[in-house]
């Protein structure tokens, strides 16, 4: 009887569980003029959840916050939500018009198309819902700190908050960290608000700040660690020779000039630099030859412990690299990232050079385990496309 009373137990249980997430936020389908139109006759602000289709921590609000119940009835009584994929159809002038950087963005906007209150990046549901409710204080929302920026330039306390807001939604703020700097004194930059603010926004060699911290490098590494410091530098100087090499048309002068100026710093981690920079100017150059001397001379020395970074450059010599001996070295890296992470991208690239090298028996193999870990990680079958195609060129080898 016992045993019976029990059973009943949990299967009340089991069934509340079942039912504890049944509803999910209702997105409208029409176009962005038809839902405003609705928020503006509702007197509701809308949401939308600007997305795309690759982006995983989308993924993650749609499957778990979205059918959250509690979520559901906030966003559904308060809102009109429109879910948009910022890179189909309306959703590419609407990431344009909003400055949408990153996904997923949760835009806030009245029914006049404003821009009310945003950020960035997947939450929990809880966290979910205390953004529906900052966007009813004018103190909290995004719009408050855009309209009044002009009026509180000498308002440090502003100015970081503003910046704060601004980093919340990948949006840059150079012009607004100059004008916090205005209020700084010189004498004051290695203060912890300062570093910090140096630290996360500071991209400019010829800024003051930057050029401060490398003559002041002691300094700030008794404060905050010569590992911290390095990286800080490190950091700017390889972010001017990429904007150097993304300029066009290529200024090669510059280019020298530029590592010169950084080559007399006496970093640590210069070569690295100078090599990294100088394998992306190879392949924005799609000189592939450079490419592959340049990988296979520095790869083993800095990236052994780097999956990711192995990853893509094998991936790269399987698209562009004819050179069997070079192959090989790619073979190697691929299958060093796979025993770092056996993640699907890792073992699709492993078995793509493998097929690349002639190694049907093992690639079939690999081949097949990208395609099983795919579906372990709830990939769709469109997702893992390329390793079916990949699988039926092996077996025609």
């Amino acid at each position: 009887m016992k045993a019976s009373i029990l059973n009943f137990g949990i299967l009340s249980i089991l069934s509340v569980s079942a039912v504890a997430q049944t509803r999910s936020i209702a997105f409208e389908h029409g176009t962005f003029e038809e839902i405003k139109t609705k928020a503006l006759k509702e007197n509701k602000l809308i949401f939308i959840d600007a997305f795309t289709t690759w982006c995983g921590p989308c993924k993650q609000m749609a499957k778990n916050v979205f059918t959250n119940d509690e979520v559901a009835d906030h966003y559904n009584k308060n809102f009109v939500n429109a879910k948009i994929d910022m890179e189909k159809g309306e959703g590419i002038e609407l990431a344009k018009k909003y400055q949408v950087q990153c996904y997923p963005n949760l835009l806030f906007i009245d029914g006049n198309g404003n821009l009310v209150h945003r950020i960035a990046g997947s939450m929990t549901a809880k966290d979910f819902i205390a953004l529906a409710e900052e966007t009813k204080v004018p103190e909290k929302q995004f719009a408050y700190y855009s309209k009044n920026y002009e009026a509180n330039k000498s308002n440090t306390d502003f100015l970081l908050k503003y910046i704060e807001a601004r980093e919340a939604t990948c949006l840059q703020s150079d012009e607004i960290v100059k004008d916090y700097f205005l209020q700084q004194k010189e004498e004051d930059l290695t203060s912890k608000a300062n570093w910090d603010m140096i630290l996360n926004q500071v991209n400019d060699p010829d800024s003051r700040e930057f050029k401060y911290l490398v003559a002041n490098k002691k300094k700030f590494e008794d404060l905050y660690s010569s590992k911290v410091v390095d990286g800080k530098i490190d950091a700017v100087n390889q972010n001017q020779l990429m904007n150097i090499i993304r300029t066009q048309p290529f200024n090669e002068s510059k280019y020298a000039e530029t590592k010169k100026n950084i080559e007399v710093m006496n970093m640590p981690n210069t070569k690295r630099i100078f090599f990294e920079s100088d394998l992306s100017l190879a392949q924005v150059n799609k000189d592939w030859n450079s490419y592959a001397k340049l990988a296979i001379e520095n790869v083993d020395q800095y990236y052994l412990k780097d999956g990711d970074a192995l990853n893509n450059i094998a991936w790269t010599f399987y698209e562009k690299v004819e050179d069997k001996e070079a192959l090989l070295k790619a073979e190697a890296w691929a299958k060093k990232a796979c025993e770092l992470n056996k993640t699907y991208a890792n073992l699709d690239t492993y078995a793509a050079v493998l097929y690349k090298t002639g190694k049907k028996e093992l690639a079939l193999q690999t081949a097949n385990k990208a395609i099983e870990t795919a579906k372990k990680d709830n990939y769709s079958a469109d997702d893992y496309k390329g390793t079916t195609e990949l699988i039926e060129k092996i077996k025609a080898l």
